[in-house]
C-alpha cells in the first residue's frame, strides 16, 4: 500500500511539473485589445459575440476570400470598421483588422483620433516611427497609429 501511494504521488508530482511548464500568459500572447460596449476583442479572436454586441453596422460587405477558403466581411460602424475572415463560407468569423474612425472610441491606453503625437510617444514608448506612422507590437497583433500635423488621423489593429 505504501509503495502504491509513493508511486501515485510521484506521478502526480511529475504531471504537475509538466503542466507548470505549459502555463502561458494568455493576455500578453493575445495582443492589443479593442473594447466597445463592454466586450473586448483582438486580432484572431472569434468575432461572433462582438458583432452581436456592437449592434447593426451602417454597412456590411462580403466577398470570397482570396487568402482563406471562406469569406471576408467588412462591418462599418459609426466609430470603427471591423474586417473578418472565415475558413468556410458559413464558418466562424475571425477578427482580421479593426480601424478606429472617430474620436468617440480609443485604444486601451486612451489614444484616439485627434490625440497629439506627444501623447502617442508618451503612451507607446517602444513604438517604432517611420514618416509619422507609429507601430507597436504585442502578442499576435500590432497597433499602427498614423500622425499628420502632430495629430492622430488613423488607428489600426492589425495582425503581426
Amino acid at each position: 500500500m505504501k509503495r502504491t501511494t509513493k508511486v501515485i504521488l510521484s506521478m502526480l508530482l511529475v504531471c504537475s511539473m509538466i503542466l507548470s511548464m505549459c502555463v502561458v500568459n494568455v493576455d500578453a500572447a493575445s495582443g492589443y485589445k479593442f473594447k466597445y460596449k463592454g466586450i473586448s476583442i483582438t486580432i484572431g479572436d472569434s468575432a461572433t459575440k462582438f458583432i452581436k454586441k456592437a449592434g447593426k453596422p451602417k454597412s456590411k460587405t462580403e466577398k470570397k476570400s482570396c487568402a482563406y477558403g471562406g469569406k471576408d466581411r467588412t462591418y462599418k460602424y459609426s466609430y470603427f470598421t471591423l474586417t473578418t475572415y472565415s475558413k468556410t463560407d458559413n464558418g466562424t468569423e475571425y477578427v482580421n483588422s479593426i480601424v478606429l474612425t472617430s474620436s468617440k472610441v480609443s485604444t486601451k491606453e486612451g489614444i484616439k483620433i485627434g490625440s497629439t503625437e506627444k501623447e502617442v510617444k508618451k503612451k507607446y514608448k517602444k513604438a517604432k516611427e517611420n514618416f509619422g506612422v507609429y507601430t507597436v507590437t504585442k502578442g499576435k497583433s500590432k497597433l499602427v497609429i498614423t500622425v499628420d500635423k502632430e495629430k492622430v488621423t488613423k488607428i489600426q489593429y492589425l495582425a503581426k
